[in-house]
């Protein structure tokens, strides 16, 4: 198996690998013994003594003491036999992990002749850390699987180095604070505040570049063709099932898109007309993979980096496939594995605190109501349970209306797999179907007073069509 070698991490820093995280002790140089697949290495050097939730590596001289992050530095990396090291080291002057080809020869050499001893005394085995063991588990299905098949996805995002930062923006967020600068620097008369002009070489443009998170840019304000009017508009605004589809188009490299005026839907079309002009499923495979993998990247980044431009990616990817009724009748591949990708992201966020992932053979009276901390949601997407549950609502009620599908079966496992996505939804207190109750009474336990009190749940007030929020019929 690969190991892999941190050179001068400072002692005390907060370090993790996929879903486990730890402090570095005095002795610590790595990580030995990693299953093949790709896997995610993350660390700060700033310690915090008031969290008290993460483990020691020292294993023989284990201490209270424990660290947690400020900013984070992360990279994706590939074990397999035939990478038997690999050596990275911290440099503390740039605050950047340096490649084995960046670190001077005479040190690397070094470690190379002391490979032995290194492995022995100062590498942590990767399985003692993955504690419960449903992390390596939840890690394989969620990233390392989805990643495996589109690792062009990895480098076009991050880069050939694989490499981000907690504080890491993409390339329009970087081109919009350039532009309020410079315009802000026109009308003032002023120098850029953040340091002197540098004038414009190859060199710093290709740093630029590189530096950039290259995610694919959605824009959730117009998510219908160019040149589309009237009833074409309208139910590509409602329904995002073209921007979706146009994404995979986007990153499918063989796909050549129509370009003839008899694919574009006229403003008479109607929703079922206009869905034929949706690119085929087989058509856009690659874009399809393409897609989830950016999710499952945007996801890691968001809950193990806090990078903010992929909590914003990792939403309108979200938000623009859970909208989508009429790919779901096309597409529905897509969905089968976006279903089960959003499951395996609920079970990570709750292995990230620590809580341990349940079996999907539990029954439902027996997975009902196990409590979860608030924090699990706040990491997993900002607004977690005033957001993303509306949208996995909205998208089972598109579920129930769908029929018309080009294939059955891929039908059948969609709906068993939201089944299931719904278990471990009720798991967290998430219930996605309409039968919840919105009042009620709640008896208090003998140690809070007891007695009993009214509950009314007011985030779901927009969904209840009773009251001020009935549909009325008006005749003109």
């Amino acid at each position: 198996m690969t190991s892999l070698i941190l050179l001068d991490l400072p002692p005390s820093s907060f370090c993790a690998i996929d879903l486990a995280s730890f402090t570095t002790a005095p002795r610590f140089r790595g990580i030995k013994n990693i299953p093949p697949g790709i896997h995610f290495c993350y660390f700060s050097p700033t310690s915090d003594p008031i969290d008290t939730e993460s483990r020691i590596t020292d294993l023989d001289n284990p201490t209270s003491n424990s660290s947690s992050l400020h900013f984070r530095t992360g990279f994706f990396f590939t074990a397999s036999p035939a990478v038997p090291y690999i050596i990275k080291k911290w440099c503390s002057k740039t605050e950047t992990l340096l490649s084995e080809s960046e670190i001077p020869s005479v040190e690397v050499e070094n470690v190379k002749s002391n490979l032995q001893e290194i492995y022995r005394a100062h590498l942590s085995p990767y399985e003692k850390l993955q504690v419960p063991e449903e992390k390596l588990v939840v890690w394989n299905s969620l990233v390392s699987t989805t990643l495996s098949k589109s690792q062009s996805t990895l480098t076009r995002i991050l880069g050939s180095r694989w490499s981000c930062e907690s504080t890491r923006e993409t390339k329009w967020e970087k081109e919009e604070l350039d532009e309020a600068i410079r315009s802000k620097t026109e009308i003032t008369g002023s120098r850029k505040i953040f340091g002197p002009e540098k004038p414009p070489t190859t060199e710093n443009e290709s740093t630029r570049e590189r530096e950039s998170l290259d995610y694919t840019q959605i824009n959730l304000k117009r998510t219908w063709p160019l040149n589309a009017v009237g009833r074409e508009r309208t139910v590509w605004a409602r329904d995002r099932s073209w921007v979706l589809t146009d994404i995979f188009r986007r990153l499918s490299p063989k796909y050549e898109e129509r370009e003839s005026e008899s694919s574009l839907a006229t403003a008479d079309s109607t929703a079922e007309s206009l869905a034929g002009n949706l690119p085929s499923s087989e058509d856009t495979e690659d874009g399809q993979a393409a897609l989830l993998a950016e999710l499952s990247v945007s996801f890691v980044l968001t809950v193990l980096l806090a990078n903010y431009s992929s909590t914003i990616q990792f939403k309108h990817i979200l938000e623009i496939s859970l909208t989508a009724g009429e790919a779901v009748k096309s597409h529905t591949k897509y969905f089968v594995k976006l279903v089960g990708i959003i499951e395996e992201m609920l079970k990570a966020a709750r292995l990230v605190v620590g809580e341990k992932a349940e079996s999907d053979e539990e029954d439902d009276e027996e997975a009902v109501g196990i409590p979860v901390e608030d924090n699990v949601l706040e990491e997993f997407v900002s607004g977690g349970d005033a957001w993303l549950i509306k949208l996995l609502r909205g998208f089972n009620r598109e579920l129930k209306d769908v029929d018309d599908v080009k294939d059955k079966n891929e039908l059948e496992r969609l709906n068993d797999g939201f089944a299931k996505l719904e278990r471990v939804c009720r798991r967290v207190g998430w219930y996605l179907d309409d039968q919840y109750v919105r009042k009620g009474m709640v008896d208090l336990p003998p140690e809070e007073g007891g007695g009993r009190i009214e509950v009314e749940l007011e985030d779901i007030k927009g969904e209840d069509e009773r009251g001020e929020f009935a549909p009325v019929i008006v005749e003109l």
